[in-house]
This record gives C-alpha cells, sequence and structure tokens, in this order.
C-alpha cells in the first residue's frame, strides 16, 4: 500500500539562507542519487553551494522542501533559478529512502504551482538520459516544448500546465 503524503510529508517554501534542509537531504542521498543531482561525484557541499542552494525568495530562485512530520528532516526540495529567457531551471532531489514513493511528483507539482503564481510558464532541465523518473517528473508537469540531447545528458524544457 502507498505512502499517503499528506499525512507524512509537509510541503513548504524553502526561506531564504535556510539550509538545515538542504544539508539533511544531502546527507540521507547516496553516491549515485548525488551523482545524478548534480551531475557527477559529490562528496560535500561546499559553503559556496550551500549560499547557493539556500539563496531563494528573491531575484527568480525558489523552492519547494518536503519533511517528514514524524522526525522533522527534509525527504526532499526541488528548486528554480529564473534565466534571462525567463525559463525556470529546475533541480530536483529525494532521500533514498524515499524515492519512489510519490515525493518528487508532488514536489515538482507544488513548483509549478509556485512558478505559475509568478508567471512563470516553462522549465527546463538538465537530466540523465536514462533517468526515467526524472523525466516522468517533468512530463507530469507540462508539455514537451524541447528535447535536446548532449552525450549522455538530455536538456528537456516542458510548457507548464496550469
Amino acid at each position: 500500500m502507498g505512502v499517503d503524503l499528506t499525512r507524512a510529508l509537509t510541503f513548504r517554501r524553502l526561506r531564504a539562507g535556510e539550509r538545515r534542509p538542504i544539508l539533511q537531504l544531502f546527507e540521507s542521498m547516496s553516491d549515485r542519487s548525488r551523482a545524478s543531482r548534480f551531475h557527477g561525484a559529490k562528496r560535500e557541499l561546499s559553503e559556496r553551494d550551500l549560499e547557493q542552494l539556500a539563496a531563494v525568495g528573491c531575484c527568480g530562485r525558489e523552492a519547494v522542501v518536503a519533511t517528514d512530520r514524524a522526525t522533522g528532516r527534509a525527504v526532499g526540495l526541488a528548486r528554480y533559478v529564473v534565466d534571462h529567457e525567463g525559463v525556470a531551471e529546475v533541480a530536483y532531489a529525494v532521500a533514498d529512502d524515499w524515492q519512489g514513493r510519490g515525493v518528487g511528483r508532488r514536489l515538482i507539482v507544488e513548483l509549478a504551482r509556485l512558478a505559475d503564481a509568478r508567471g512563470i510558464d516553462r522549465f527546463r532541465a538538465l537530466v540523465a538520459s536514462g533517468n526515467r523518473p526524472a523525466i516522468a517528473l517533468l512530463d507530469h508537469v507540462g508539455d514537451s516544448a524541447r528535447r535536446a540531447y548532449d552525450g549522455p545528458e538530455l536538456e528537456m524544457t516542458v510548457a507548464i500546465r496550469a
């Protein structure tokens, strides 16, 4: 039986400068998950990484965090940064023990709602071409506007369905 995400998790905007959820999520990811999210090996987050990931709430940067109600730990995060074309570059990650349970889908839906409320109508993401779950998440919230392969990676742009 599936998990009732509404009862198990809270979903909310990440506050500007908030680092703890970012660190909690990073710690709960395997090397494989980190490589998928950061497009290469990443054993730790630098101070600069943390500053950039926590820089939300202004300047076209937003994030949504999923937190386990029972433990208070962050189990997922989706974020975007709006580029000079007005397209929101998205990235998302889910703790290994919460993958495959609908957390990523709920995060991307919440992020799309946030983007839509701010007049953003397109998401773009760079994903490993074999990462079917990540591709499916983008397909869930938007209609494919562009797909371009660059070696092992796929750049996807979707028009957000409001």
